[in-house]
């Protein structure tokens, strides 16, 4: 057994340790008070030891996840755990500067026992907001075109299936266009593929800031684009569709100092009740887009639902 003696060496080194510890680590009591902020704990938070012990843990929170902690605490005390992960995966925890900002963390909080109160905590607090940032990004080049940073496919069909079953369920009004630029390969032939490219990027800008917030933009292949219109039949798809088609036609791609014109023939079909995935509305505006070529164009054709 230990003496009186190497027990309080060891208490010394484990404290000495954690004051020196990377990452923060802070403890509670009982009320909640502030009673270890140690060097990682300064680093992160920008407070001094001085500034916190004995106040409450909120100081070093967002007022938003005040109640949200509270009642964290007390699922964890009332579990009988011992110790509890919490990162972002599983719940949004964010810090609190000195400062203001704010920095997304992970924690590893265990139980201990503080002084003359019953139950305390202590957490081992990592800022994560270069990891979140670095996932968020994964997360946004896995849902984008890479060229021209419009949804892709995959991404485009789920979040369409998503909003088709939404107006489904509520009967409203979901309309899709197919957007085609025209003459591409002649571009491309003209001009080189870089200028092909550039058209692409340019149109995929033109058509982002010509559309609603609420409407989904993507790129479905090649020189072919999709949109989703929520809340809207036909006709407003047309004043929609309008709006673009002039844009585009409007506008000047400068390269190499060739100018290049640019015009989009646009397809529009209206998704039709109980449909709740995006082949059937998207195979019609397709074959509307084959009619506005036909008819010589820049220029938008409408499928009427039988």
């Amino acid at each position: 057994m230990f003496s009186f003696g190497k027990k309080k060496q060891l208490a010394d080194l484990c404290s000495n340790i954690v004051e020196r510890f990377e990452d923060a680590v802070i403890a509670i009591d009982g009320r909640h008070s502030i009673t270890l902020f140690n060097e990682g704990a300064q680093r992160s938070f920008g407070y001094t030891p001085d500034e916190v012990l004995g106040k409450h843990l909120n100081i070093l929170l967002p007022e938003r996840f005040h109640l949200q902690h509270d009642l964290l605490v007390d699922e964890f005390g009332a579990s009988g755990m011992i110790s509890k992960s919490i990162s972002q995966r599983t719940r949004q925890i964010f810090g609190l500067r000195k400062d203001g900002s704010e920095f997304a963390a992970s924690a590893f909080v265990i139980r201990t026992n503080v002084g003359a109160f019953n139950q305390g905590y202590a957490a081992v607090i990592r800022d994560v907001s270069e990891d979140k940032k670095t996932e968020d990004e994964l997360l946004r080049l896995a849902a984008t075109d890479p060229l021209t940073g419009a949804f892709n496919r995959r991404e485009f069909t789920s979040l369409a299936d998503q909003e088709s079953q939404r107006a489904n369920r509520y009967n409203h009004p979901l309309s899709i266009m197919m957007l085609d630029l025209d003459h591409f390969k002649k571009l491309n032939d003209t001009y080189g593929h870089a200028a092909g490219d550039k058209a692409l990027q340019r149109f995929t800008t033109l058509c982002c800031n010509a559309l609603r917030t609420v409407d989904v933009f993507g790129r479905w292949g090649g020189e072919e684009f999709v949109t989703l219109l929520p809340e809207t039949d036909v006709e407003g798809a047309v004043v929609i569709a309008e709006r673009l088609r002039k844009l585009v036609s409007q506008n000047i791609l400068v390269y190499n100092d060739q100018k290049i014109s640019l015009t989009a023939s646009i397809g529009i079909a209206q998704y039709r009740s109980g449909e709740v995935t995006v082949e059937g509305p998207l195979s019609r505006a397709d074959s509307a887009v084959y009619d506005a070529k036909k008819a010589g164009r820049n220029r938008i054709s409408v499928y009427r639902n039988n």
